[in-house]
């Protein structure tokens, strides 16, 4: 996560002791929760004052701006700030009054909150709006997720993604326009084709293998029945996402492994993109775009690696998340990581991870591409304690916290991208900074 701009906006008669007080503490409760600030050294206070505080920020290349109101000001003063950071996400920060030597203290921050939102809305921008004292815990945790939020939707428009081959079994929810997602969401996509992938793969040196075979080895217990061969065309395949994605700048990818590697090449891609998600690459597979791009989502607004599951049943309000054999080698317990021969099956071939993801409270959420729009479903829920799924298969059970009936209704598609932790707040954030629907099951 990069800076968040930060700027007090006050009218020069109202700045005292209370208005400084209150932006110190806003600046330094808000850097003890983990937010990395560019502040502008003082109260903006007159019209120029502002315009000169957008512009340094702007050029800092802050990923998002709270505005502050320390003080009562003029609209045209904090108006000729927005001007200039209009392109960021916005947070627009007010406080009510507050007690001082037990009196009730005003700075006039209230006032100029309620006059000036009318103008944003007004206006028609798009901003979070936060009324609260800067050392009360909620307003905080609200501004902090907003800067989040605000850094994800910015590094977003900064990621490239690898996309090797296409749509997997003509999913048609995995299939996206490239241009609109670019423009509306943010990420660049560049696609490949397999043979770029074994290619590398098959010009590694002896060498080279070994290494990437020993990491394998460092990750997980390799069944027995696993052959070298399998675990050595794995370990290449590894390597090769590693070369392509250092080549080519991506920060995720996805490899289409149904039919060209499953069957053809008769290596599945379970092992080598799960171990390419332990060195802080987003990797999913089957060419599902829309699931790549959620999972980078919750990778941003997390700092943390994270994984995806079909749907592939429920019982009551417990769903089944299941991948067909992918699943980050760190989101399992230590002594369950396992690689084994994959399930049989007359149409996959090679190796897979067989061990399922730990509980836990998590997030699970998918991006979905309309008729020229986008937006998101997302529910939290306990994971929980959960067996391989048809004795092979990663999976976890989650316990949602919400509505079974009305993700059914909502399925637009059966991948989802899964973090741990509740990213509720964040989710809705970002999708407010872009303009998107967030619907919460």
């Amino acid at each position: 996560m990069g800076k968040i701009g930060f700027v007090s906006i006050c009218h020069e008669d109202y700045i005292d002791q209370n208005t400084i007080h209150m932006t110190d503490l806003a600046v330094n409760n808000l850097t003890s929760k983990g937010i990395a600030l560019h502040r502008y050294a003082r109260p903006a206070a007159s019209y120029t004052d502002a315009m000169a505080a957008g512009r340094e920020l702007a050029a800092a290349g802050v990923e998002g701006v709270v505005i502050f109101l320390g003080a009562w000001m003029e609209c045209s003063v904090a108006m000729a700030l927005i001007r200039e950071i209009e392109h960021l996400p916005m947070c627009l920060w007010g406080f009510p009054m507050f007690m001082d030597q037990g009196a009730l203290q005003s700075t006039g921050s209230y006032v100029s909150y309620a006059m000036f939102k009318g103008s944003m809305d007004r206006a028609g921008y798009r901003y979070k709006p936060v009324l609260g004292l800067p050392d009360d815990g909620a307003t905080l945790d609200k501004v902090a997720s907003f800067c989040r939020a605000a850094s994800c939707a910015e590094r977003l428009k900064r990621t490239r993604i690898g996309l090797v081959g296409y749509t997997s079994m003509n999913i048609y929810p995995g299939t996206f326009d490239h241009l609109f997602l670019r423009v509306k969401i943010g990420p660049d996509v560049e696609q490949m084709d397999a043979y770029t992938l074994i290619n590398i793969a098959e010009d590694l040196s002896a060498s080279e293998i070994d290494d990437a075979a020993a990491y394998l080895k460092k990750l997980a217990i390799i069944k027995e029945d696993v052959t070298e061969y399998s675990l050595r065309k794995s370990a290449g395949l590894f390597t090769a996402l590693k070369k392509v994605c250092a080549e080519k700048s991506l920060q995720a990818v996805n490899v289409k492994c149904q039919y060209e590697f499953s069957k053809e090449y008769k290596m599945v891609m379970c092992v080598p993109l799960s171990a390419l998600a332990e060195q802080g690459v987003v990797s999913s597979c089957e060419g599902d775009m829309m699931n790549t791009v959620s999972m980078m989502i919750l990778n941003l607004l997390t700092g943390e690696t994270v994984t995806y599951g079909d749907a592939i049943n429920h019982e009551g309000d417990v769903i089944k998340l299941s991948s067909c054999g992918f699943i980050p080698f760190s989101l399992g317990n230590p002594e369950e990581r396992v690689i084994g021969n994959f399930m049989p099956h007359p149409g996959f071939n090679g190796i897979q991870c067989s061990f399922v993801l730990k509980p836990g409270k998590v997030t699970v959420m998918r991006l979905v591409e309309d008729r020229c729009d986008y937006h998101i479903i997302y529910f939290t829920g306990e994971g929980l304690k959960t067996g391989l799924r048809q004795g092979y298969m990663p999976a976890l059970d989650v316990k949602i916290d919400g509505d079974i009936d009305k993700l059914t209704e909502h399925y637009s598609g059966q991948h989802f991208a899964v973090c741990y932790g509740d990213r509720s707040r964040e989710i809705e954030d970002f999708a407010r900074i872009l303009g998107i629907r967030a619907i919460k099951m």
